[in-house]
């Protein structure tokens, strides 16, 4: 299947899929809470002691986690090789979307902790893609191949805010509750379980990684990124600022 595109373009159409996923597991929380508060103007009564003040720091929680692995993201990406890193990352924030309902039933603390763990996950992502551009993208492609995985954010938070509605008007009703708001973290989630199986099998972290690469593509994307990237150390380069700064004066 797409054996007739380049490695590299599979490589962005896989990421573009990836980032809509973990997009659209960001986001479906914030049209479930409107049900989850609530239906028919009938308070629900496992959250009514949700404050305004409460749902907000629950929507801001994902952030607090996220935060934090955007430096680390990329270094572990350098380390380890970005389909790993990134693809761990869209894998842990999948299987906490996956119990994100239980976690809610469970206590506010439990759902905090949750969403905060979702965010480290998802915080590696756009680092370690970065990092598998580096090895992956030709400079001349460099504008076309990001501009394809990087228009998933966006696809993916459409499709989730105009399906999580939906889902929770006529979604399926689930345990142990039997209400249908649960049905937006389970749909998700299990796209997102097999977005993460077909990553693994079909992302590498390098051209030279990669089994099935022909030798013709590899040599096209190495031969141009090694052209492209500079041989002079840091100090040859700045030695010439700093005489142009004195030499203005």
């Amino acid at each position: 299947m797409f054996s007739f595109l380049p490695k590299r373009y599979i490589l962005a159409l896989m990421a573009l899929l990836g980032f809509a996923n973990v997009y659209a597991l960001r986001v479906n929380l914030s049209v479930a809470i409107v049900t989850m508060m609530g239906d028919n103007n009938k308070i629900n009564s496992y959250f009514k002691d949700w404050t305004s003040e409460t749902q907000g720091l629950v929507l801001a929680s994902f952030f607090y986690g996220y935060i934090f692995t955007q430096v680390p993201g990329g270094l572990l990406a350098e380390r380890f090789g970005g389909k790993w890193v990134f693809g761990l990352g869209c894998l842990g924030t999948t299987l906490l979307t996956l119990v994100t309902p239980i976690a809610a039933y469970h206590s506010l603390g439990l759902l905090l902790a949750v969403r905060i763990l979702e965010g480290i996950g998802e915080g590696v992502t756009f680092p370690a893609m970065h990092a598998m551009w580096a090895k992956w993208a030709p400079p001349l492609e460099k504008s076309r191949l990001t501009t394809i995985a990087y228009a998933g954010p966006n696809i993916g938070a459409i499709i989730a805010m105009s399906v999580s509605g939906v889902l929770c008007d006529n979604g399926f009703e689930s345990p142990p509750h039997y209400q249908r708001w649960p049905s937006v973290f389970y749909v998700f989630g299990t796209l997102g379980l097999i977005w993460c199986i077909a990553w693994f099998f079909i992302a590498h972290s390098s051209p030279a990684s990669h089994p099935t690469i022909s030798s013709d593509e590899r040599f096209y994307i190495e031969s141009k990124i090694a052209e492209a990237t500079p041989t002079h150390r840091a100090s040859n380069i700045l030695m010439p600022c700093l005489r142009l700064k004195f030499n203005f004066f």
